[in-house]
């Protein structure tokens, strides 16, 4: 598969599935980043959104190595197909389980195009597309529109590491979602995690009110609690 200017890579986990989309020269606009809600999409990928980047069907070559003798391309890229979508077809890796496409006929138009998840494309190709024009500018997430929004003093986001992504949930809810609580005064931004541990006295006769009898929850740090506070079943 060769490698150009105009080429996004990608492919599984563990080495086994790769491809290559080879855009051709001013046909940026025939290929679309989309987010999807649609509950056949969060359900397979294991995720509330959905991230394709699809394609026309010309443009996807793919490619299977196999690691040991008894690998077949069979195994290595595998196709599932639900009972009640027979029309759409999943790939996916045989052996790390990576989603990596999903093809549809219905409406026949589609069959034509193929959708790519966004998380199998190489990083650095990932960052790419804004570059090529294929991100719009005022994004959606699913029907929740981004806003623009500003940052709080008390609480730091954590980056994607794609710069386009980062900018497009910028104040959204999905960005409040990426936030921890940090301190402001430390350079290295140390996250603080506390540990409550409620405690229960011990019942005299086994009569009293369980909620009555419950003492004040105590809060300690992590560094102040002993090996016999956990109870490992």
């Amino acid at each position: 598969m060769e490698v150009t200017p105009q080429s996004l890579r990608g492919g599984c986990q563990c080495g086994r599935n790769r491809y290559i989309i080879t855009i051709p020269q001013g046909r940026t606009q025939d290929a679309l980043v989309l987010f999807n809600t649609d509950s056949h999409h969060q359900i397979p990928l294991g995720t509330p959104l959905a991230a394709y980047i699809r394609v026309p069907l010309s443009w996807y070559h793919s490619t299977t190595q196999a690691f040991f003798p008894d690998e077949t391309h069979a195994t290595i890229r595998r196709v599932y197909t639900h009972p009640s979508q027979q029309h759409a077809k999943r790939h996916f890796c045989g052996y790390c389980g990576t989603p990596l496409s999903y093809w549809s006929e219905k409406p026949r138009t589609e069959a034509d195009f193929i959708n790519l998840t966004l998380g199998s494309l190489l990083r650095e190709d990932l960052e790419d597309l804004e570059d090529m024009g294929l991100v719009r500018e005022e994004g959606e997430l699913g029907r929740s529109p981004v806003t623009t929004g500003t940052r709080s003093h008390d609480a730091t986001l954590q980056p994607s590491g794609v710069a386009w992504f980062d900018r497009m949930v910028e104040g959204s809810r999905l960005d409040k979602l990426r936030r921890v609580r940090t301190n402001p005064q430390e350079a290295n931004a140390q996250v603080e995690i506390d540990w409550e541990i409620v405690e229960f006295p011990d019942l005299d006769d086994g009569t009293r009110d369980p909620e009555t009898s419950i003492g004040t929850p105590t809060k300690r740090k992590m560094q102040d609690r002993d090996d016999s506070d956990i109870n490992i079943m």
